[in-house]
């Protein structure tokens, strides 16, 4: 995501000519059929949220995760790959200037960045990635306590839901979503694979809780907050 970002950050702010292997590469992944879904401003502020995005997550994996002798599915670790590439792709492919039929756009206006519905926006992304890190703070804290086998994780959004970490994952997508419009018909794809896939993963991680601890807190929601 760091290389969209300074590839789009130098097309939009010092003029620079996007590479035809750049547009070539989005044709094979997005087709040639893409059309612009939003403003420069717009693709450029959802790519630095990304990238921060990328980057806490890239903090957790190496310094806040605990070591287990647990493994992980090759499978979801591949998919972990592919999702931030799609998702990096998807945004840049419909962004104006990165389409071989696109005419020039006229100069980044920073105006057109701090609107109320990109504050908001940015301000339920950046309230959903420190939650999200809470939450793996807690279950490293967890694992620590109890390295051979899983305990009830409390504190902080675990009071309301079993899988805050999920929840949160789907206001940060919903967040890019608002922040690029209904037009982006690539993020909304994958807006709707993040809700399915995390509120899918939430219920069976609910559902093993509940089978497995006796004494598991019966007001959790599996996902969203006092709603499932």
């Amino acid at each position: 995501s760091s290389l969209l970002l300074i590839t789009a950050y130098r097309t939009y702010f010092n003029g620079t000519k996007v590479p035809g292997y750049v547009i070539d590469g989005l044709d094979f992944v997005c087709t040639e059929s893409r059309t612009e879904g939003s403003s420069k401003e717009n693709i450029l502020l959802a790519l630095v949220l990304l990238t921060l995005q990328c980057s806490r997550r890239f903090y957790e994996c190496a310094f806040v995760n605990a070591k287990s002798n647990s493994s992980m599915n090759i499978l979801h670790y591949i998919v972990g790959y592919a999702h931030y590439f799609c998702t990096g792709t998807g945004i840049l492919c419909q962004a104006p200037e990165f389409i071989s039929s696109s005419e020039p756009v006229e100069n980044f206006e920073l105006g057109k960045v701090v609107t109320v519905k990109n504050c908001v926006a940015s301000f339920v992304f950046f309230w959903s990635m420190w939650h999200q890190l809470r939450a793996h703070k807690i279950f490293a804290e967890l694992k620590v306590k109890n390295p051979n086998k899983h305990g009830i994780p409390h504190g902080d959004l675990f009071e309301l839901v079993s899988c805050p970490h999920y929840f949160c994952e789907v206001l940060i997508y919903t967040s890019l979503s608002v922040i690029l419009g209904l037009s982006h018909s690539h993020i909304l794809a994958v807006w709707l694979w993040v809700v399915v896939n995390q509120t899918v993963a939430a219920f069976m991680s609910h559902s093993w809780y509940n089978k497995h601890f006796q004494d598991y807190p019966k007001e959790r929601r599996a996902i969203y907050p006092y709603l499932l």
